[in-house]
């Protein structure tokens, strides 16, 4: 059962019917409680005043949805009622979509630009304007649609060119899937009502991450007094700052929302790690409270170790004897982590520990060459075709394709013929002969025409469908050039099927994870915090930014923290990489 022990904190915050901020400290069993939360709601419709309303549990990742959705489905409980997911496909599935009538530039039909394809398209406008890959350029706009750059700047030029092609190729990126969302909100007050009437509980988990704009979507909703609310996190784990985030307190939250009570409820004590390590990460925190073990391991011995002597050329080899010692002590290899600051990192160091380490399974490369794009249209399909017929996939196999046939019956209503059982037929029988020995464009090209074909659903170079599946195939292709990718299609499902084996991943993405044994890599100045975190930003936001990914980073671990400042990387200017200063 979902609430089999619970601690008093976490059953009241359950329980708890109403507007409800509750903080988490790192350990604490935040995600334990939300799953609990959920299921309780579900079993206690009439005490929530559910009815046919619906239940909104907000994540910042769609990997977070997929593992809340999993555990609630594993207890047996029925998740009719409930809908999770990030904001922004929040944003697409409860107000764009159904009210795209009332957006004039989205009703001759739109699709969702992934984030590697806008990368790619800007650092050609760069170039083609005089600007380095790493000059920073914002794309977001302002509530009214402008830009931010004054008008004759480069910056403005490519702000403005984006957009036009953006517009001209019916695409919207992200930004605007949330500007898009306020605007349509602020013009129909009668719209913000009847969400409101249909949306009875909205849970923001990680809400410290919430960006201005976001909590302006929400307001509008909250604001009819006919939604409860529950913000769920810890101000201290705000590591998205840099990007728009903005950690609001009760009273803050209380105003913004307009609400006539908040209640305000600690998680606290740590069930991850030993005292020691949670002494050391302590330090990184801005609040002056004590947190206490209350692991098994509270007095085990930790290994906290500082490195900073260790050349670049050598990390590989200083890496794979700390994992070599742990596995010989008898760690699981998915119980050890290796922490980079950014993807190239990690496809870096995974790569070179895989050649000198053959005999240790290594779960590293998790950058797949298809983006995980869940707007677009043929993803889910896909997905499909690449994560295996087992029972552990059970779940995740009926989710996907309940959600790719309600999509795509949105996009073309004959379709609402075809049973769940007919679409797995039709893509098994596809399965058996497609060609997996092939490039991932054609094998997504093959797959894609041929269920269409299957489903007599046209898929012409000017149609929806087509569109979409370019969209997909050229997002990948640049995706692969980026990352010097050179995969073939009968290696995808490596990315799409459960890997065990010693994790290698970045420090951000590690968030809400635990592990016996993390090491955590370039530790310098420049990339922790990165340097878009520190040229031209005060002293107090490089301090913040770093401290707060510090606190996140040395959370993870349960045992053993290594924080390694390896020597070796220069700056443009010839000067070395020092280790960051907060550490």
């Amino acid at each position: 059962m979902p609430y089999r022990n619970l601690t008093s904190e976490q059953m009241d915050a359950v329980k708890f019917n109403g507007n409800l901020l509750l903080t988490a400290c790192p350990g604490s069993g935040k995600t334990k409680t939300l799953v609990s939360k959920l299921c309780f709601i579900l079993e206690n419709k009439e005490l929530f005043c559910i009815g046919k309303k619906k239940i909104i549990a907000l994540t910042y990742t769609n990997i977070a949805a997929d593992t809340i959705l999993e555990r609630i489905m594993s207890f047996g409980i029925s998740s009719e009622s409930l809908w999770i997911g990030t904001i922004h496909s929040f944003c697409l599935n409860w107000i764009i979509k159904p009210n795209v009538d009332k957006i004039p530039r989205l009703c001759r039909g739109f699709s969702v630009i992934d984030e590697h394809e806008k990368e790619f398209l800007i650092n050609e406008l760069k170039e083609k304007h005089g600007l380095s890959a790493n000059d920073k350029v914002f794309t977001n706009l302002d509530f009214n649609l402008g830009q931010f750059y004054s008008r004759g700047t480069k910056e403005h030029l490519i702000v403005k060119e984006y957009h036009n092609h953006l517009y001209e190729k019916k695409l919207i990126d992200f930004d605007l899937i949330l500007n898009l969302t306020c605007r349509v909100l602020t013009k129909y007050n009668a719209l913000c009502e009847r969400l409101s009437l249909l949306l009875r509980c909205i849970l923001v988990d990680e809400y410290q991450d919430t960006s201005l704009i976001q909590y302006e979507i929400l307001r509008q909703i909250v604001l009819k007094k006919n939604t409860m609310i529950t913000f769920i996190g810890d101000k201290e784990q705000a590591i998205y700052t840099g990007l728009g985030a903005v950690v609001k307190n009760r009273d803050e939250l209380i105003n913004c929302f307009q609400l006539d009570n908040l209640t305000e409820m600690k998680l606290t004590g740590c069930f991850r790690s030993s005292q020691s390590i949670v002494d050391f990460y302590s330090k990184y925190k801005d609040e002056d409270y004590e947190i206490n073990s209350l692991s098994d391991n509270k007095d085990f011995n930790s290994v906290i170790f500082k490195e900073s002597e260790v050349d670049v050329s050598q990390l590989p080899i200083y890496v794979s004897g700390i994992i070599r010692t742990h596995l010989a002590q008898g760690v699981l290899p998915n119980e050890i982590a290796i922490l980079c600051p950014g993807w190239f990192d990690v496809i870096k160091l995974s790569n070179d520990i895989v050649t000198l380490n053959p005999d240790i399974e290594i779960d590293g490369v998790m950058i797949s060459p298809i983006p995980k794009n869940n707007e677009n249209l043929w993803l889910a399909l896909v997905k499909l075709f690449l994560i295996r017929r087992v029972p552990s996939n059970f779940n995740t196999r009926q989710k996907l394709l309940r959600d790719f046939l309600q999509e795509l019956n949105v996009v073309a209503p004959y379709t609402e013929s075809l049973s769940p059982k007919k679409i797995l037929k039709i893509i098994n029988k596809i399965s058996l002969s497609v060609d997996y020995n092939c490039e991932i464009d054609v094998w997504l090209r093959q797959v894609i025409t041929r269920f269409c074909h299957s489903i007599n659903l046209g898929i012409s170079n000017d149609s929806y469908y087509y569109q979409e599946m370019e969209l997909l195939i050229n997002a990948t292709l640049k995706r692969m050039l980026k990352y010097n990718m050179a995969y073939k299609a009968n290696e995808l499902h490596l990315f799409f099927n459960f890997r065990s084996g010693v994790k290698i991943t970045t420090c951000h993405s590690t968030k809400g994870d635990e592990y016996e044994v993390v090491i955590c890599t370039g530790l310098l100045n420049g990339k922790i915090p990165n340097w878009n975190d520190i040229i031209n930003c005060s002293s107090e936001h490089q301090n913040y930014v770093a401290r707060r990914l510090l606190y996140v980073v040395s959370s993870r671990a349960k045992k053993h923290l290594y924080m390694i400042s390896e020597r070796g990387y220069k700056t443009k200017r010839g000067y070395p990489y020092q280790t960051t200063p907060q550490l």
